[in-house]
């Protein structure tokens, strides 16, 4: 195995499992004599960093809705996916027609959670609480209403959710820290990966073309190059879009569009959700490599990244390459030492032995967000609803913890079905709970908490 694809660093973020492949079936629609009485419903996959992780092997076998019409599966069968290939990228792990109408939950089900450490490549296989179901709610009920599709996130935090117990050679502990979000009628912020088969190429416009999923054979997305979009072939060379040919594999990055209308005349995909591509890869050599930052671009556009410790790597800058952060496009001056990147693009053996390898670089993803820190402790008087804030009793000693209305408050349980998820308010909060806090401390002041998990498991 390439040394470079074994040792890759991998994701900074959480273990997110969400819904995104916003596509339609080909060739589907109804007229206004025959309503639907089903909606579809997409879930999708992403996730953040565990960094003495190289992989998190998630093994996901079903996807049921659960509300008046009964247990509508979604998805039935065997998906592995290694989450720390997602903070980045939405991938969709389910997509599936239910009857219309409301539900209260989804439950997953896992067959399997397997760890690789970083240093040693030593695999585990965690323990699931209540044989891998998880029933994750979100506040109140949700609807999938007649011939539209629902997106639902399902935020499944992996640096939350796995941690070490005990020390020195503590083990693992999986408890599922999760997010729900329901989004009918809206779109997930963070970029998609899309990999299939491009089925048709339309003139008009120019860089519009029907792919067809990898994985959802009959499922389609119309995908539009965007107006600064760039396109790469099989050696992360950059070509022109007439490069592109019917039934080349290919991966696009971009983001979903939604349009007031359903346009299906010319493509016999509803194209309400469109996808506009600022990068295309044609082939199936596409990969991604994260590492800091060792050195700035040179004259021939090229800087190098440190990988694992002593494993270097060359990016190779291209004419078209993409720099995203955070809030948006980026470009070569965000490339600075010591900061951490992720760079998608084909990985080049070197012409001479002993040489690093090289990555033609297609986009270039630059972590420049904060990342939040962990308090843990006993909820303690006084406990303010008013102010949203408590006293957390720690290890080191009593801190002051603030709340805001953004502040997410997860509750875990357990019950004969199995682990429960939800999101909860303050009021669900009450002393001598053991939580975990995340934020960030005010200078001189209390500690700003965007998240709190409390662990109902075990507690009378």
């Amino acid at each position: 195995m390439n040394e470079l694809r074994f040792a890759r660093r991998l994701r900074l973020c959480v273990l997110i499992l969400t819904s995104a492949f916003l596509i339609s079936s080909c060739g589907g629609g109804s007229s206004a004599d025959t309503a639907p009485a089903t909606g579809t419903v997409l879930l999708l996959l992403t996730d953040a960093p565990a960094d003495d992780l190289s992989a998190i092997y998630l093994q996901v076998t079903e996807a049921t809705l659960i509300g008046g019409n009964g247990q509508q599966t979604i998805f039935s069968g065997n998906k592995k996916i290694n989450l720390l290939d997602l903070s980045n990228f939405n991938e969709p792990i389910a997509f599936g027609e239910v009857l219309a109408g409301d539900y209260t939950k989804i439950r997953l089900q896992i067959s399997s959670l397997e760890l690789v450490e970083k240093d040693t490549e030593k695999r585990t296989f965690l323990r699931l609480p209540a044989n891998g179901k998880i029933d994750l709610l979100d506040q109140g009920r949700f609807t999938v209403f007649p011939g539209r599709t629902l997106v639902v996130e399902i935020d499944i935090d992996a640096n939350k959710s796995i941690h070490i117990v005990g020390t020195g050679n503590g083990a693992y502990q999986f408890r599922p820290v999760v997010k729900v979000n329901i989004m009918d009628g809206g779109l997930p912020d963070k970029l998609a990966r899309l990999e299939g088969v491009v089925a048709e190429i339309y003139d008009d416009p120019a860089g519009k073309f029907l792919l067809c999923s990898a994985d959802f054979s009959d499922v389609c997305v119309v995908v539009y190059l965007a107006k600064d979009g760039s396109v790469f072939d099989s050696e992360g060379l950059p070509v022109s879009f007439g490069k592109l040919r019917i039934d080349a594999f290919v991966t696009v990055i971009g983001r979903y569009r939604q349009d007031d209308a359903n346009n299906m005349e010319n493509t016999g995909v509803d194209e309400k959700f469109a996808f506009d591509a600022i990068v295309i890869e044609i082939g199936g050599n596409a990969d991604q490599v994260k590492g800091i930052v060792a050195s700035t671009p040179d004259e021939n556009d090229q800087f190098e990244i440190v990988v694992d410790k002593s494993l270097v790597v060359t990016v190779q800058i291209q004419d078209g390459t993409k720099f995203i952060g955070k809030d948006g496009a980026l470009d070569r001056n965000a490339i600075v030492i010591s900061q951490e990147i992720e760079v998608e693009g084909v990985i080049v053996e070197p012409a001479v032995a002993g040489d690093p390898e090289t990555v033609n670089a297609a986009l270039i993803l630059v972590d420049d967000g904060l990342i939040d820190d962990k308090l843990s402790g006993t909820i303690a008087e006084p406990l303010d609803s008013t102010n949203m804030s408590f006293n957390l009793a720690t290890g080191a000693g009593d801190v002051c913890v603030n709340l805001n209305n953004d502040s997410i408050i997860i509750l875990i349980s357990e019950n004969a079905e199995g682990t429960v998820v939800k999101i909860g308010t303050f009021a669900d909060l009450a002393t001598d709970q053991s939580v975990d806090t995340y934020g960030q401390q005010n200078i001189g002041g209390c500690f700003v908490a965007s998240e709190v998990v409390v662990d109902l498991t075990g507690q009378p």
